[in-house]
């Protein structure tokens, strides 16, 4: 199976876990007299997860390596071998406490980006 990328970051061993979630937040706008009427659907919101493992000697230069491409602030191509390639910014990394210099357990976030590059907000979500 092919790997997955970021930018030119590629995993040596796929993530164990990547989920996408997917969110259009209905727009509304208030007419003449003070009630809300929909005007449709905002954009597209994704954000890509998952978690998985480094392992052996370089365990830590592949985290860091991530690290640094998150550090830059730049987005890129996120290619996943099976769920296809968007356009995406690293929002989030995380190392597990579990973490050894020859075994990381991380997490990550991905969010993905509308057409003009930007990333789009996500709507609020209420407690249940």
């Amino acid at each position: 199976m092919d790997k997955m990328e970021f930018r030119m970051f590629r995993w040596e061993q796929n993530p164990e876990e990547f989920g996408i979630h997917m969110v259009l937040e209905p727009q509304y706008q208030i007419n003449d007299i003070g009630q809300y009427d929909y005007t449709g659907l905002g954009p597209m919101c994704r954000v890509y997860t998952g978690r998985g493992v480094f392992s052996g000697p370089d365990a830590i230069q592949q985290f860091n390596g991530l690290q640094v491409l998150m550090a830059t602030r730049v987005g890129g191509e996120l290619r996943h071998p099976i769920w296809g390639t968007d356009s995406a910014y690293l929002t989030e990394l995380k190392m597990s406490q579990q973490s050894r210099p020859d075994y990381i357990e991380y997490s990550f976030t991905f969010r993905g980006t509308d057409e003009k590059g930007g990333i789009p907000r996500l709507p609020k979500q209420e407690d249940k």
